[in-house]
C-alpha cells in the first residue's frame, strides 16, 4: 500500500491481482518521471498489468452496490518498457461492450491519464476492456486506476445566519472543541454543545448552545443574541 509521503494527495494505493494478468516492472523514481496535474507517484507507475495471453483483452470490471450509485473513474498509464523503433502498443478500451476510449498509447516514463467526464451509473457492474488495436507488437497495459464514489448529502445545509453567529462566537470565545464544516448538518456530525432543529423543508436552525465545559470568562457575546431560535 502506498500513501502520503509517496502521495501527495495522500490517496491510497493497493495492488490487484489476477490470474489473467502478469506484472511489468520498471525502476523509475519521482525525477524520472515526466508527470501531469494528478501527480500519482512514480512508485505506483513504475509497475503495470498486462494480459497472461498477449493476443486476449485486458479486463477489470467494478461492481456496484446500487445501480443508482453514481462513480468516475481515472486510469493512469505510463510505459514501462522501452520499446524498441519497430514496437508499438496502441490499444482501444471498451465499457460493456461499447467503446468507450481509443486509442491509447502509452509513452516510456510519462504519465497519461483518462477519466469519465460524467458519472457512471445504471449498471450493476461496469466491465471495462482493453484490446490491441490492428497491427500493432505489444498487448496493453495498465498501471493504477482510481474510482470516486458520489456521496449524498442531501440534508440541508444550517441557515446562513446561524453559521455566521456561531462562527463568531467560536472566535470570540477561542472555543477548543472540532467545530469544523457546518454546524447541523449532517445530523450525525453535528458539533458538539449543539442542538438543531431538522423539519425536512427548512434549512437546520441551532436550538441550543452549551459551553458550559469551556472555561469561559469574560462578558456575554453580543452574537449569543443571532441565535434566535435557542430555547432557554
Amino acid at each position: 500500500m502506498y500513501r502520503y509521503k509517496d502521495d501527495i494527495y495522500d490517496r491510497i494505493w493497493l495492488p490487484y491481482e489476477s490470474s489473467d494478468w502478469r506484472q511489468l516492472s520498471t525502476s523509475l523514481n519521482n525525477d524520472e518521471l515526466d508527470k501531469n496535474d494528478y501527480k500519482v507517484p512514480a512508485i505506483v507507475l513504475r509497475t503495470a498489468v498486462t494480459p497472461v495471453n498477449a493476443s486476449a483483452p485486458l479486463q477489470f470490471n467494478l461492481d456496484a452496490d446500487s445501480i443508482n450509485d453514481k462513480y468516475y473513474l481515472y486510469m493512469h498509464f505510463n510505459e514501462v518498457e522501452k520499446l524498441a523503433g519497430n514496437e508499438t502498443r496502441s490499444f482501444n478500451i471498451a465499457l460493456n461492450g461499447h467503446f468507450w476510449f481509443g486509442p491509447m498509447i502509452p509513452i516510456y516514463q510519462k504519465a497519461k491519464v483518462i477519466f469519465t467526464s460524467t458519472s457512471m451509473t445504471g449498471y450493476k457492474r461496469y466491465l471495462f476492456s482493453f484490446s490491441k488495436t490492428e497491427n500493432t507488437t505489444f498487448p496493453p497495459i495498465i498501471n493504477a486506476i482510481e474510482v470516486y464514489k458520489v456521496k449524498d448529502f442531501s440534508q440541508s445545509e444550517t441557515q446562513q445566519d446561524d453559521v455566521d453567529a456561531v462562527t463568531i462566537i467560536k472566535n470570540a470565545y477561542g472555543v477548543a472543541r472540532n467545530w469544523q464544516g457546518d454546524p447541523c448538518a449532517p445530523a450525525k456530525y453535528m458539533w458538539e454543545g449543539l442542538n438543531c432543529s431538522f423539519d425536512g423543508l427548512n434549512p437546520p436552525r441551532i436550538t441550543s448552545l452549551n459551553l458550559s465545559s469551556s472555561g469561559l470568562t469574560g462578558q456575554i457575546h453580543y452574537s449569543l443574541s443571532k441565535l434566535t431560535m435557542l430555547q432557554y
